[in-house]
Formats: C-alpha cells, sequence, structure tokens
C-alpha cells in the first residue's frame, strides 16, 4: 500500500496502523486487511484511472438505497471522489467459491431477490448496451466480430419489463456468506436495469452445473419460466458473455495483464 493512503487512512481511524495484509483479491481494486490497536477492517483502493469502468457517484446511491435492507457489509467510510472505501472485518465470512455449503445456490437467489425486491430507482441506468459501445470504442483488436456482436445486441432490445436497482457483477467475491447472514458487496456497477441482466449475470460468472442454474432459475422465480422469460435469459447470457469479453479485451490492451486476456477467452468461448 502506497504511503499517502496510509497517511490518510491512519486520519480516518485516528490511529496508527500496526498491520496491512494484501488480501489479493479484485480486479478493478486493490483490498488490505488494516489492523490497528482498536480497529480491525477492509481497506479497498481502486487501481488508478478506472474512472471510465465504474461510477463511485452510482455505487454511493445504491448503497444508501440497499442500507435498510440489510444486505451490505456495514461502511465505516466511503469517499465517490477516489473511490475509497472502509469496511470491518468479518472474520467468517466467505465468498461464493470459499462457502461449499448445499444451500449457496438458494441463498444466492434469497439475496438477489431481496435486492430486486425493493423496487426502487437510484435514477442511473445501468443501459447494457451502451456500456458494450463504450468498452468496444477502446479495444483495437476485439476477439468477437462486429457483426456477431450487433445479432447479439438485437437480442436484449425487445424485453418491457420494469427496471430497478441491480447489482450487475455478480462475480464470486461480490457473493458472501456468514452464520448468521448474506451479503451482496461492492456496488461498483450498480444502476438501475432489468432484473434479468443479474440474474444471468450470476449465471454467466460462477461456472455453475446445469443442475445449478436450473435451481437457482427456479429459486429466484419461485415457479419454471415461460419459454418468453427462457429466451430473453438467454439473450442476456450471450449479451454477458460479449460485454465482459469485450471488457476484459480493454483491460487486457490497457494494463498488459495476463489475468484479462484469460477472462476474454473464457467468455469468447462461452459465446454459443
Amino acid at each position: 500500500m502506497e504511503k499517502h493512503w496510509q497517511i490518510r487512512i491512519t486520519l480516518i481511524l485516528n490511529e496508527p496502523i500496526l498491520e496491512i495484509i494484501d488480501t489479493k483479491k479484485g480486479l478493478t481494486n486493490r483490498n488490505y486487511r488494516v489492523k490497528t490497536k482498536n480497529h480491525d477492517v477492509i481497506v479497498r483502493i481502486p487501481y488508478p484511472n478506472n474512472q471510465q469502468i465504474v461510477h463511485r457517484e452510482h455505487e454511493g446511491l445504491a448503497m444508501k438505497l440497499v442500507e435498510d435492507a440489510g444486505i451490505n457489509l456495514p461502511t465505516r467510510y466511503f469517499d465517490e471522489m477516489t473511490g475509497l472505501k472502509i469496511t470491518d472485518t468479518v472474520e467468517d465470512l466467505l465468498t461464493f467459491t470459499e462457502y461449499h455449503g448445499d444451500d449457496k445456490i438458494e441463498r444466492t437467489a434469497s439475496l438477489m431477490s431481496k435486492l430486486h425486491g425493493i423496487q426502487q430507482c437510484i435514477g442511473e441506468n445501468f443501459d447494457p448496451i451502451q456500456r458494450y459501445k463504450m468498452y468496444r470504442k477502446q479495444v483495437k483488436n476485439p476477439m468477437i466480430s462486429d457483426e456477431k456482436a450487433m445479432n447479439i445486441l438485437s437480442g436484449i432490445t425487445q424485453h418491457k419489463r420494469p427496471i430497478t436497482l441491480c447489482h450487475n457483477d455478480w462475480v464470486p467475491g461480490n457473493i458472501c456468506f456468514t452464520d448468521k447472514q448474506d451479503y451482496l458487496i461492492d456496488y461498483e456497477y450498480a444502476g438501475d436495469n432489468d432484473p434479468f441482466f443479474d440474474v444471468m449475470s450470476f449465471v454467466t460468472e460462477n461456472d455453475l452445473t446445469q443442475d445449478e442454474i436450473d435451481r437457482f432459475i427456479h429459486a429466484y422465480f419461485g415457479r419454471i419460466p415461460s419459454d418468453e422469460e427462457k429466451q430473453d435469459l438467454f439473450n442476456y447470457q450471450q449479451f454477458h458473455n460479449l460485454l465482459w469479453c469485450t471488457w476484459a479485451c480493454m483491460m487486457h490492451e490497457a494494463r498488459k495483464d495476463e489475468v484479462y486476456l484469460d477472462i476474454a477467452k473464457q467468455k469468447y468461448t462461452a459465446i454459443k
């Protein structure tokens, strides 16, 4: 952790730092466990120049809206300008990947239902197509042809469902479980969107078996989706792979980190 961040965190906590542990988690942020005499917290520090990827003011609005739902970790400090965030350390917190309970699928469906059940908007849209176009403009060598991309985009323009606050980034590290409570964290991509986008975000980001996908869909809907809904879900599945393949290509070209190239290849392969 850079010295200027250490100084700022010391001022916020009003105590000298005794220990800093790099958690080695996060693609758009660095995350550290920081200990002082009276505090044990997780500090999120964004990588430089990622304003084009996330909107911190949207994150702040979303965090306020979900506060009463009790699905976000209690936040000690959040700066919309820099993205610096400090939350309490939860000792028994396990991510979706780390938790191996048989109920993890159903618990995630319940978490998503609680978020969408708020049935409120923050007034800031997460427009999937515009998001794709923004990423595509910054990619010199896309893996997916523009012709193929246009075919995929056409599939998600027909729905007429009401939008609501969505998380839009259901990767394993954002879904957390404890013995007493479940959490959805990091609202960097949050915005008003079609809830089906969230459903397929979880499906496409978590290496699920077909049985797990079926269980999740049934648990979330409480029924078998209609044929029209199944088609809409498939269209979003295709779009997610397009969107995040393009995002990963953009990140790889900008940062030259092979992890982004691996993500791009995975998403490219997943397109049907």
